[in-house]
């Protein structure tokens, strides 16, 4: 005996998709193609303004160079600071341990 289907419904969203295939192999490449003729030159471009020669005066050189040993002697300074302070907390650490050794 054959049961009777009723009317189909409506069709739902779709499933997500599948997991992606094999990737195929890569085809041959193909010949390289002959270089083209060279385009024509450019208009060329306003000429902008022109510096001393040289680019600097030895007096900007000198004054630069001042300006550079002034900032090395600040970066010397604050290292030195760091250093003592350093060893000033290596001087308490040691101390902490010589103290805990004591108790232990």
């Amino acid at each position: 005996m054959a049961t009777k289907r009723g009317a189909r419904g409506a069709r739902g969203i779709p499933g997500p998709p599948g997991p992606s295939g094999n990737q195929g192999a890569t085809g041959a490449t193909g010949k390289t193609g002959a270089t083209g003729a060279t385009g024509a030159t450019g208009a060329r471009g306003t000429a902008g303004q022109t510096g001393p020669v040289g680019g600097m005066v030895s007096a900007d050189r000198v004054e630069i160079l001042d300006v550079v040993q002034g900032q090395i002697e600040n970066i010397h300074r604050e290292l030195d600071i760091q250093m003592k302070r350093m060893a000033q907390i290596q001087q308490q650490v040691d101390d902490l341990r010589a103290t805990i050794k004591k108790l232990g």
